[in-house]
């Protein structure tokens, strides 16, 4: 079975002149790649649900010539792969895949930076013990180019909904992986870093590592430390000195009855050794079911709340039809497309004065909207951990845990809207040169009545300090669930 590689990954191969030579690509051109790239454009011009939200039709061709002006020029086929138009829509459901077997040979082809790396905010931060830069560090620059100069240059891999900028909290171990893609020439790395409490700032030479060496450091990271509560999508952690319980989600996905399982016997446990106080950790949800985000919530409701989501689109109709695929990968035929295209227009009706077809009762079918809390809720304090990777369904239900005033957010901004983001339903086309796969949303999803999205995630109530952060992850600590503690111990609610 073929492998795809996740845009996140791929968009960022970058090089220079040096590579131009290198022909990593099996099976197709430069001229395919730019074919395509126009293709993926018109298409999401026809078939995105609302392709012009966070800007003008202007704005947008202008920002899109500029890009392939940009790749017309660039001398290096690989980084041409850099330039990929999704960027331009804000949505962080956007996602473009590119076949493992035609592009595995740029990993080859690199020259990879040594050491594991994350990042705190705006800052790259080394990620590895023993090695020759000290773990904890701040990396202030790589061969010249400031730290906030790199990570601006992989904010194409790292786009979220609107104008949210924390998708470099996405990046994990692949952080070193686009540092490498933005110097993938360099035999050498100069870094400049600064370690912790030092007043000078140390610059010091690092070899280039080849591939299988540079994955191998890359996953050699510290962060995060609570890779135990991420060993199944549902784990639990009861900290009885404390009196805190941790709960970490990674999805909303699972079916209810595996959900409501999970959660019950969790805050059973809760109330069996008379915790007062729940952290609930959603940094790495990608989402899933908001009504599995609700089912969440309602074990820590205090009252009945409103479970509302209103689903809108530009369009319902299925456009490129010979390049769609079903949910195997394999072409999907008439009937198929002609069941999804009845499953549409029965649940969206039209408004001719908005230009937008809006989500109708059976689209709701089995939604709970004036949700009562569980029988078992919890009624103690509250902590929610959020960051970029807290989208979608995940984004829901920190929104309802900030709108109803349940609880304290901790962490960043999160990787999808507050007020709204796209979700749904999402067709997936195989793009007609190289043969890449371009996933599309079919509707937005506004959240509890919204009718504005200002383009912006939930944002915490608390966050933490660089000197904090740096303060934690020496002493082996996760840094947000340590600060989220420390909130608790001493009552800085």
């Amino acid at each position: 079975m073929k492998q795809f590689i996740a845009s996140g990954m791929l968009m960022s191969l970058i090089t220079t002149s040096a590579l131009a030579q290198l022909q990593p690509f099996t099976g197709f051109t430069r001229q395919d790649l730019k074919d395509d790239f126009v293709y993926a454009v018109d298409l999401l011009k026809k078939q995105h649900p609302n392709p012009y939200k966070f800007t003008d039709t202007a704005t947008f061709n202008r920002r899109l010539d500029s890009l392939m002006t940009r790749l017309d020029k660039d001398p290096s086929l690989m980084s041409a792969l850099r330039y990929s138009p999704i960027q331009l829509f804000n949505d962080v459901h956007l996602k473009l895949d590119y076949d493992e077997e035609r592009v595995i040979d740029v990993f080859y082809g690199i020259h990879h930076f040594p050491l594991a790396t994350t990042t705190f905010k705006d800052k790259i931060i080394v990620n590895a013990k023993g090695a020759p830069i000290p773990f904890g560090a701040e990396i202030l620059s790589i061969n010249k180019k400031p730290a906030a100069s790199l990570l601006s240059e992989i904010s194409y891999a790292t786009y979220s909904d609107g104008f949210i900028r924390t998708g470099a909290d996405r990046t994990g171990a692949n952080l070193s992986l686009f540092i490498s893609l933005i110097f993938p020439d360099a035999a050498s790395y100069e870094v400049v870093y600064k370690e912790y409490g030092a007043k000078n700032a140390v610059t010091t030479q690092l070899k280039a590592a080849d591939a299988k060496t540079g994955f191998h450091n890359r996953n050699l990271g510290e962060l995060p430390f609570n890779t135990f509560l991420k060993r199944a999508y549902v784990t639990k952690e009861y900290l009885d000195k404390e009196s805190t319980a941790v709960l970490t989600v990674l999805t909303f996905m699972l079916q209810e009855n595996a959900m409501y399982k999970e959660l019950s016997d969790f805050f059973a446990e809760v109330k069996k050794r008379d915790i007062k106080n729940v952290v609930i950790d959603i940094r790495s949800n990608g989402g899933g079911n908001p009504n599995m985000s609700a089912l969440l919530y309602s074990f820590v409701a205090l009252k009945p709340f409103d479970n509302v989501f209103n689903y809108r689109t530009k369009n319902i109709d299925i456009h490129d039809s010979e390049n769609l695929l079903n949910g195997y990968g394999t072409k999907m035929g008439e009937e198929e497309i002609k069941q999804t295209s009845n499953f549409l227009k029965q649940r969206f009706d039209y408004d001719s004065s908005a230009g937008f077809y809006y989500g109708n009762a059976r689209l709701t079918e089995g939604s709970i909207a004036n949700y009562p809390p569980d029988k078992n809720n919890f009624k103690g304090e509250v902590y929610v951990l959020i960051s970029g990777g807290t989208v979608s369904a995940a984004t829901y239900f920190a929104a309802l845990v900030k709108n109803n005033k349940r609880g304290t957010l901790v962490g960043t901004e999160t990787g999808s809207g507050e007020a709204s983001t796209t979700a749904a339903w999402f067709n997936t086309y195989t793009l007609p040169k190289t043969k890449s796969r371009l996933t599309v949303p079919m509707s937005e999803i506004y959240f509890m009545k919204a009718k504005e999205d200002n383009g912006r995630g939930c944002q915490p109530d608390k966050s933490l300090t660089f000197d904090e952060f740096q303060q934690h992850i020496r002493a082996g600590r996760d840094p947000e669930i340590q600060y989220t503690l420390d909130l608790i111990r001493f009552g800085k609610r």
